[in-house]
């Protein structure tokens, strides 16, 4: 007979702490990409943030039901296709949740309109503007689109991405236009499909949307951000920080594969922006035709499945199945230690 020595304590968490990385890196490399191969491709196809406009006041004021109508009225027949839905708070009802826009109570002026961003997949608000008491027909239109959010929606599909440019205030004002100018230039030579660039006045009363957006402030440095897809911004630059490293770091991740924990919609949020059908027609993709293009699907089919493609999910699943690995796998060696044949 033989006797096997049974594992000593720090032998069995090695391999214990083996089997969990091998595990991870299985799963990790078992990540399916998704159905529209690229990052920036995807992006056409995935739902957008659909950002709030809500008429606040009490739920009796006809002053505030009117409102409502009106801005019902027209973002049916002047914006449609602007992802922004219409919501009507009742100031006096107690069930009316402040904390989720970021307010501690209801506003102390009544009646009144604000807009909050819609962050989906953290599933939080974040303030953009407001108006005492409703938006005029001019404050309307700026709400609607603006000199370069018509940049944006006109050139965005014909590009990888667009570097969307806010000139600073301070003595070094201007200085990221070389740095722009030069990555712009080298992505042209790599890829077809390259990038432009739309410039933003911040002293533009029309761009007050997108300059609250984005949460550029009256004066500062120069500041730049890539804008994909219908809309999309990644995380901003501003000063100093804008180089050519950072800017391709940024720009990179569009040409990798979409996949479950990668996506689109993973990299930022849209701007309120109008979009139809036609824009979707003049789409250039990065990858088209041939066995190996990926199926198309419904952003309605997309929008189904995204409950189920979030990150957390994925990564609350992962977790789940490697805590039951390694428990079997504990199981498995405390019974051979024993063993005695």
């Amino acid at each position: 007979m033989t006797n096997h020595e049974p594992l000593n304590p720090v032998s069995r968490w090695i391999a214990y702490a083996i089997l969990g990385w091998l595990f991870v890196g299985w799963s990790g490399r078992a990540a399916p990409a998704c159905e529209y191969g690229c990052v920036r491709d995807a992006a056409f196809d995935e739902p957008r943030d659909v950002h709030r406009l809500c008429v606040i006041g009490n739920a009796e004021d006809p002053i505030a039901r009117a409102i409502h109508e009106r801005l019902a009225a027209w973002l049916a027949s002047s914006a449609a296709g602007l992802n922004v839905e219409l919501c009507r708070l009742n100031a006096d009802d107690p069930q009316v949740k402040w904390e989720e826009y970021g307010l501690p109570s209801a506003p102390s002026s009544l009646p009144v309109v604000a807009l909050w961003g819609r962050r989906t997949l953290e599933r939080t608000n974040f303030f953009i503007d407001h108006w005492e008491p409703a938006p005029t027909e001019q404050e309307l239109e700026a709400l609607k689109s603006s000199p370069a959010r018509e940049a944006i929606r006109q050139k965005v599909g014909r590009q990888l991405a667009l570097l969307l440019y806010v000139p600073g205030t301070d003595v070094n004002a201007g200085r990221a236009q070389k740095v722009i100018d030069t990555v712009v230039k080298t992505w042209a030579a790599k890829q077809p499909v390259g990038l432009a660039v739309v410039r933003a006045n911040r002293a533009d009363q029309r761009e007050r949307l997108l300059l609250s957006f984005v949460g550029i402030k009256p004066t500062g440095p120069d500041w730049v951000a890539a804008v994909f897809g219908r809309g999309k911004f990644l995380p901003s630059l501003e000063g100093p920080a804008i180089t050519e490293a950072a800017l391709n770091e940024l720009i990179d991740p569009l040409m990798g594969e979409c996949t479950c924990l990668r996506s689109a919609s993973s990299l930022g949020v849209d701007i309120p922006l109008i979009w139809d059908k036609g824009l979707d027609e003049l789409v250039v993709r990065l990858r088209t035709g041939g066995d190996d293009a990926p199926p198309k699907v419904a952003a309605s089919d997309v929008l189904a499945q995204s409950a189920g493609r979030h990150p957390w999910v994925t990564t609350v699943w992962t977790s789940a199945v490697l805590v039951a690995a390694v428990a079997l796998a504990a199981a498995m060696m405390w019974r051979k230690s024993r063993q005695v044949t």
